[in-house]
């Protein structure tokens, strides 16, 4: 076909020419006449591609920029490479972190939960409540729910940043919390779970669950799973408070938990990651490579990030168990929580440390 032919073409024609190649096709494509190049370059072209591949947020934008720099996303996440920086503002060792698109919220030893801007790296806010070390902490756009070693769950408002509640029933401390539309949920170092109204604070159900420290739980759909110190995995009717599954295969105690609704994944001090069948209670993955006890855990459809008292971060294909990507040099310390979204790691460690690995640094993800 010549150039002067295309140019005849109607762009309906070129256009569906062009819906039957792939992404490198159409690179190759643009490198051979400019009149190809402007014809690739189409909005329509992009859109459908970006499409493909992800959601994209606004409807009204330049596609093939837009998947360009989806593209540079992935391959970052490929490579390992972000921009990093280091936050520093707590006392003593940081426990807990939770964080969005905007905000970034921690928990420390020296008892206070601070909030930051994400887009700027620092801290704007610094709540004071608890008596003891902040183990845990969850939030939404209404609450912000914290656990402490003073046996205590407050919840705070998170537009006055000001405590509503106090919720006491547990004897030692407060090791993981979580929460959906109508409850909250606490676990604690004295084998328990406790289920609260989220409305009124009110104890709903005590549940003597374990038999050691109930050390993580997650709350998806009516459906509680709790990781504990007994080294068993149990899933839960929140409703009921009866015991639906359990789950055992670890060698030592489990320290961290996620799930998906789908999926369990759990880390140990038995050092190994381990991918269940929620319904079915089979084993479907074992991820070695850590060093130490494996301390938190985070996932989403295609990785697990893990992290360890060996020091490091690992990231793992949640699909074959392979390890993808070890961060070695970020924290000095063990390394007690991490986080992952779609463009950033964020971890906290005993180096009183937050560290944000930014895999969209200088990328256009979202806007117009």
């Amino acid at each position: 076909m010549t150039l002067d032919t295309i140019n005849t073409l109607p762009y309906e024609i070129t256009s569906q020419i062009i819906s039957y190649l792939d992404v490198t096709s159409l690179c190759r494509l643009s490198q051979t006449s400019s009149i190809w190049f402007h014809l690739v370059r189409s909005n329509d072209i992009w859109r459908r591609e970006a499409i493909a591949c992800f959601e994209p947020k606004t409807v009204t934008m330049d596609w093939y920029e837009l998947y360009k720099h989806h593209t540079i996303l992935n391959r970052r996440w490929e490579l390992g490479h972000a921009a990093t920086h280091h936050l520093m503002g707590h006392q003593d060792s940081v426990y807990c972190l939770q964080f969005d698109q905007t905000l970034l919220v921690t928990g420390s030893r020296d008892r206070t939960i601070q909030i930051w801007d994400l887009e700027h790296y620092q801290s704007i806010h610094t709540l004071y409540g608890h008596q003891g070390s902040v183990l845990c902490l969850k939030y939404d756009q209404a609450i912000l729910v914290s656990g402490s070693s003073d046996t205590s769950v407050i919840v705070w408002d998170m537009r006055t940043l000001q405590p509503i509640m106090q919720l006491n029933a547990h004897t030692e401390s407060v090791l993981d919390v979580c929460f959906d539309q109508h409850y909250i949920v606490s676990c604690s170092k004295d084998h328990t779970i406790c289920i609260w109204d989220r409305m009124t604070g009110q104890l709903i159900r005590k549940i003597m669950a374990h038999r050691g420290p109930v050390n993580a739980i997650q709350l998806v759909n009516h459906r509680l799973v709790s990781a504990s110190g007994d080294g068993l995995i149990k899933m839960w009717d929140i409703e009921t408070g009866e015991c639906l599954h359990k789950y055992a295969g670890h060698t030592r105690g489990l320290a961290c938990v996620a799930f998906d609704g789908h999926r369990i994944v759990s880390g140990s001090s038995d050092k190994t990651i381990k991918v269940w069948d929620a319904q079915s209670g089979q084993c479907l993955l074992s991820c070695e490579g850590h060093t130490d006890l494996v301390r938190a855990l985070s996932i989403d459809q295609d990785r697990i990030v893990s992290a360890s008292y060996d020091q490091t971060i690992r990231v793992w294909d949640i699909k074959t168990g392979t390890c993808a990507l070890k961060f070695e040099s970020g924290h000095s310390s063990w390394i007690f929580d991490v986080q992952l979204n779609a463009t950033k790691i964020v971890s906290a460690s005993q180096d009183q440390r937050i560290l944000v690995m930014d895999f969209a640094a200088g990328l256009n993800l979202y806007t117009n």
